[in-house]
């Protein structure tokens, strides 16, 4: 929480990214299908709104955000995948990281406690996947203690399922969605868990609009992208070009 040409992939990268994504779907909890509830509605080109809705047996809400910004969805891609980086824009995160030996789709990410909830963090596991006839591009994370067991100091979130969509607009714009399932872990008081459902959205997507303005995050070509196989991916002309 997180892409017009016909898209060709790879026999076997087809089958891969197929096979990473059914499985982070199968291990999705169950979640109600409560209507969603805006909560901030744009009213220019460029805004962000959000929104969210209650899921039974959880504290913290699903909450969603959508942005369409003046950048390119590589553009884009590049912002979300620069991990070192998501504590300038990614909401309450405190440091974020990839090690060789976890390989490229393995990400820890460190969540700054809100008072009087302690810090939390999670590794996630990240499938990239293309809709060949948009070419929107999914980039969801699951939570997984796969590969870094829990450490002191931090309590790891049990559940998340988060996800952003790219979506490559004809005029070269990209818009994008954000939407997030969360369990924390332990109790967190009424307040803080409606203040998290509100603002993160927000906050996330606000953060990204601002990181795209950075020189950093011209690039042109898939191949500059910390991506696991970016021959799979492909971009319409309007954002290729400089």
């Amino acid at each position: 929480m997180l892409l017009p040409s016909m898209v060709s992939f790879r026999n076997a990268s087809f089958l891969h990214h197929c096979l990473v994504l059914a499985a982070l779907l199968l291990a999705q909890p169950a979640l109600a299908d409560a209507p969603w509830k805006p909560l901030k509605t744009a009213t220019a080109r460029g805004e962000v709104s959000t929104w969210n809705r209650p899921v039974e047996g959880y504290p913290i809400k699903q909450f969603k955000g959508v942005v369409e910004v003046p950048y390119s969805a590589l553009n884009v891609l590049a912002v979300i995948r620069d991990v070192p980086n998501f504590p300038d824009w990614v909401f309450q995160c405190q440091r974020a990281e990839q090690r060789s030996e976890w390989g490229v789709t393995h990400t820890r990410i460190m969540i700054k406690g809100i008072w009087p909830v302690s810090d939390r963090d999670v590794v996630v596991n990240t499938a990239i996947t293309q809709d060949p006839a948009t070419l929107a591009i999914t980039v969801a994370s699951r939570a997984t203690d796969a590969v870094y067991p829990p450490q002191r100091g931090y309590t790891r979130l049990p559940e998340l399922d988060n996800r952003f969509v790219v979506e490559p607009l004809a005029d070269g714009w990209s818009r994008v969605t954000f939407e997030t399932f969360v369990d924390p872990g332990g109790s967190i008081p009424t307040w803080l868990s409606n203040f998290v459902a509100t603002k993160a959205p927000l906050t996330t997507l606000q953060g990204l609009h601002a990181q795209l303005e950075k020189p950093a995050y011209r690039v042109y070509d898939a191949h500059q992208l910390s991506l696991p196989d970016p021959d799979a991916l492909r971009f319409p002309a309007a954002h290729l070009a400089p």
